[in-house]
C-alpha cells in the first residue's frame, strides 16, 4: 500500500547494478527473477550464468560466484543467466542458493558467503550429466552430450527437483538425441533420490505408446519450464515438452507419452500418480511452457485442489 496511483509516477530509481561485465559480452536476455532473502538479492547475471548477491537497500555487490566450464559451457543447449536461483534454509543458520550452471552442473553456495557448500555431492557440484542416456540406454558424452535447463530448481522440504531442455528450433541434426528426464536430489548431500523417464523405458508405463520400438531413437521431451509442487498433498506435477522433433513425427509412430503431457507424480517415490496429454502424437511444437498453477477453487459447493496448466495452444486446462 505505501505505492499507490497518486504516488506512482514520482517514484525515482533508487539504485543500478549493470551485469555487463559477468561474461564475455552484455547480455541481451536478462528474464531471471531475483529472490529477496533478509535484506538481501540473490539472482542469475551475465552470460556466464553468475550468481550474484546484493545489498537490497543499495545495490551494492556482496559477493560474485562463476563456474567457469570451458567447451561444456560453450556448446550448452541453454546460455546466458537462465531464470534465477532457489533457496534453502534448514532454519537453523545453514542457508544456500541453489542454481544449475549452463554446462548442467547443479551447484550449491552458502548464503552468506557464496562459498560452494563442500558437503553437497562433490564439493558442492553435481554433475548432472551423469546418469542422462541417449538411444538404447547409452550415457551421454559428460562435455559434448546435449542437455541443459535455464529453469530455476524446485525446492521443497529437503529435496530439489530438476528438468531438462535441449536446443530450440524445429531443425535437429539427428531424432536419436538425449532423452529428457526429471530427477529428485537429496538437497543436504546431493544423493539421488528418484528418477521420472519422460520417455518410459520397456517395462513402464507408456512405453507401449511409442511403436516399432521408437522409443529407442527419439529424444528431447525434457521439462524445460518450471515444476510446481503441492507439499502438503505430496504431488509434483511435471509440465513435459514434445519429443524430436518439432514438425515431423514419422519416426515416433504412436502418442508418445509422456510428449506435450502434465504428469502428476509422487512426491516421494517420482511414481506417476495420474497424467494428461494435451496433444498425443505430440506436433507443431505446442510444448508446455507455463508452469502448472495450483489453487484451491470451489467447484458445485465443494472445496477441491486444482491444478491449472496454460498452453500454447491458447486454453487452459483444469484438472481435480
Amino acid at each position: 500500500d505505501q505505492v499507490t496511483a497518486q504516488n506512482f509516477g514520482k517514484l525515482e530509481v533508487a539504485w543500478r547494478f549493470k551485469t555487463d561485465n559477468l561474461g564475455t559480452r552484455p547480455e541481451y536476455k536478462l528474464e531471471g527473477t531475483p529472490l529477496a532473502i533478509k535484506g538481501v538479492l540473490y539472482v542469475t547475471a551475465g552470460t556466464r550464468r553468475s550468481v550474484i548477491a546484493l545489498d537490497a537497500k543499495t545495490g551494492e555487490l556482496q559477493w560474485v560466484y562463476s563456474l567457469r566450464e570451458g567447451k561444456r559451457s560453450a556448446v550448452a543447449p541453454r546460455q546466458l543467466s537462465g531464470r534465477g536461483v532457489s533457496y534453502w534454509t534448514d532454519a537453523k543458520g545453514d542457508d544456500r542458493i541453489v542454481f544449475v550452471t549452463t554446462g548442467y552442473r547443479l551447484v550449491e553456495l552458502n548464503a552468506r558467503t557464496g562459498q560452494p557448500v563442500q558437503s553437497f555431492a562433490r564439493n558442492g557440484i553435481l554433475d548432472l550429466k551423469e546418469g542422462v542416456q541417449v538411444g538404447n540406454n547409452q550415457q551421454i558424452d559428460l562435455e559434448s552430450g546435449e542437455i541443459g535447463v535455464h529453469s530455476t530448481p524446485t525446492v521443497v522440504r529437503d529435496m530439489v527437483i530438476i528438468g531438462s531442455s535441449f536446443r530450440e528450433g524445429a531443425t535437429v541434426p539427428t531424432h536419436n538425441n538425449t532423452k529428457g528426464v526429471v530427477r529428485a536430489f537429496d538437497v543436504r548431500t546431493g544423493k539421488r533420490i528418484w528418477t521420472f523417464n519422460t520417455i518410459p523405458r520397456p517395462g513402464e508405463f507408456g512405453n507401449d505408446t511409442w511403436e516399432e520400438n521408437s522409443w529407442a531413437f527419439n529424444g528431447n521431451t525434457g521439462v524445460w519450464t518450471q515444476i510446481s509442487v503441492d507439499a502438503d498433498a505430496g504431488l509434483a506435477y511435471l509440465p513435459i515438452e514434445t519429443p524430436t522433433s518439432d514438425f515431423y513425427g514419422g519416426h515416433r509412430p504412436g502418442n508418445n507419452l509422456f510428449g506435450e503431457t502434465l504428469v502428476c507424480v509422487d512426491l516421494r517415490t517420482g511414481e506417476r500418480k495420474w497424467h494428461f496429454q494435451l496433444v498425443h502424437h505430440p506436433l507443431w511444437d505446442h510444448d508446455i511452457s507455463s508452469a502448472p498453477i495450483l489453487a484451491d477453487i470451489n467447484v458445485d459447493g465443494r472445496a477441491i485442489k486444482a491444478v491449472a496448466q496454460p498452453s500454447k495452444q491458447g486454453y487452459i486446462y483444469l484438472f481435480d
